[in-house]
């Protein structure tokens, strides 16, 4: 949420016709459904300042945080019980380790961490027989 989480999802619901019930796609994103209600009854403003709201928008904005953080949780659980499932069956699973670039906010350090490394596998994966 510090580092923009909220004024994108502010910026997307000012974008999107808010009366759509839309699920699928982007609306299923991590923060899209969790601060519709949120959003719903305090509709986004420019320059809004987090000091000035009253205790009621505070306590909504910690709720619509805490599901993301709940539902985030779930859908690692699952994804990790997806992976470890691949893994019994046989599949070779590899694992990156991406907190170096997250750390120094570098395109450089991605590529070479992350990007290479991914499109090796890939390719070992793609040109086996």
């Amino acid at each position: 949420m510090e580092s923009g989480m909220f004024e994108e999802l502010a910026e997307f619901y000012n974008s999107r016709d808010s009366r759509s019930t839309t699920r699928t796609g982007i609306h299923k994103s991590i923060g899209v459904p969790e601060f519709d209600r949120y959003f719903g009854v305090y509709p986004p403003e420019k320059n809004d300042n987090v000091c000035e709201w009253d205790p009621a928008r505070k306590e909504a904005y910690e709720k619509a945080v805490q599901e993301i953080k709940e539902n985030t949780w779930r859908l690692s659980r699952k994804q990790i019980d997806r992976i470890m499932k691949l893994r019994s069956s046989g599949w070779e699973i590899h694992r990156l380790d991406a907190t170096a670039s997250f750390r120094a906010q570098s395109r450089e350090v991605w590529d070479k961490n992350v990007l290479e490394k991914s499109v090796k596998m890939v390719k070992r994966f793609v040109l086996e027989d």
